[in-house]
């Protein structure tokens, strides 16, 4: 039996065409990608300056506060990625992305070192585990003719949140509104990564495999493995 011939980009396009429903992939994910960025930033050259100066924090806990979010990034890279094999890439980054703003706005109100210490790690799980999932997840929604440019359109925000760090960092952490510190409102906006949390998990755009009758074949003994391997064959992938 001859094999099936590949598709052309054409047959791509009809399979994967849905722009509005790819658009909406990349913001949420970037958005998300950007905060994290931001949220670095923020932390390291402007917060912790302002927690040593309003707390009278030495330079032991300051570093607590600084070095206990790459503990989680460590630990959150290093499940993050199993999660989502599991669960599903879309389920878990939908998570991380509520998980960590909902981590990041609470230490926005945080009372002392101790409960902020315990949030900045909740907060580096999930900088930890975002990239590796926002990433794979954009590479496997996206239609292969415009995959590169969504996964470079994805990878630049993070120098946006860098920016939007040194933003917040000028004109907002210096400041005190309505009595409250600036530090407090400039982490409250590590919170938007939670109303983007839905727009991930809704109605997601369907995976761009190329079709074959190689891809569909599940037969008994390849199981979901030979599955996914026909569509990586038939996508001109090795395994």
């Amino acid at each position: 039996m001859s094999a099936s011939p590949l598709p052309t980009r054409a047959a791509d396009s009809i399979v994967c065409a849905s722009p509005p429903e790819h658009a909406r992939l990349l913001v949420g994910s970037g958005v998300g990608w950007a905060l994290d960025a931001m949220d670095v930033g923020l932390l390291i050259s402007d917060v912790m300056t302002a927690l040593a100066a309003q707390w009278g924090l030495s330079n032991s806990r300051l570093g607590w506060i600084g070095s206990i979010g790459f503990v989680g990034m460590m630990i959150g890279v290093s499940v993050g990625g199993l999660l989502a094999d599991r669960l599903g890439r879309r389920t878990v980054f939908a998570l991380i992305l509520l998980i960590h703003g909902i981590a990041t706005g609470a230490a926005a109100l945080s009372v002392g070192v101790g409960m902020l210490i315990v949030l900045r790690l909740v907060v580096g799980i999930g900088l930890g585990a975002e990239p590796p999932v926002a990433s794979t997840l954009v590479s496997e929604f996206a239609p292969r003719r415009i995959r590169g440019r969504m996964v470079v359109w994805l990878e630049s925000l993070w120098a946006l949140g860098w920016i939007l760090a040194a933003l917040l960092g000028r004109f907002l952490v210096p400041r005190t509104l309505g009595g409250v510190p600036g530090w407090r409102w400039a982490l409250l906006v590590g919170i938007v990564p939670a109303v983007f949390s839905r727009s991930v998990s809704s109605s997601p755009p369907r995976p761009c495999f190329c079709p074959s009758a190689e891809a569909s074949t599940w037969s008994s003994e390849a199981g979901p493995a030979g599955a996914v391997d026909g569509a990586g064959r038939a996508a001109g992938v090795s395994p």
